[in-house]
């Protein structure tokens, strides 16, 4: 457990829906500390011993990810190209002109005979050597 000075080793009422409302809004770490009127240490020691606190970070920070991420959708959904590559990137590994799939393949080549007459045929399936017919 971190350690917090004597004064402030509980934090005042309502900062966890403080946190819940700053994290939700995009804000940093270091931005919700400063909108608290403490250090980001503090902050960190106060999430470590008052687990609320760390559950309201982590609650904003989702809802802001969904939040952006159906706004995100909306747009694609809407026509717009940009973010529709864009989250196929992100969401399904897309990646422009990348062959590095291909790359690494095994590449099996089969060479097929000409037309042959059916008695050349039956010699090679007998394994014998075939000269070209004249």
């Amino acid at each position: 457990m971190a350690k917090c000075a004597g004064t402030q080793k509980k934090p005042p009422k309502d900062t966890d829906k403080k946190i819940l409302d700053m994290s939700q809004r995009g804000l940093s770490v270091s931005a919700i500390a400063r909108g608290l009127g403490i250090s980001t240490a503090l902050l960190k020691a106060w999430r470590e011993n008052h687990p609320e606190l760390q559950n309201a970070l982590d609650e904003g920070r989702e809802i802001e990810h969904t939040k952006l991420r159906s706004a995100l959708m909306d747009q694609a959904e809407g026509g717009n190209v940009t973010a529709a590559i864009f989250l196929l990137k992100c969401r399904h590994g897309y990646r422009e002109g990348d062959q590095g799939e291909l790359a690494n393949r095994v590449s099996v080549t089969f060479q097929l005979p000409g037309p042959q007459s059916l008695e050349d045929f039956s010699r090679t399936i007998d394994g014998e050597v075939v000269r070209g017919s004249d």
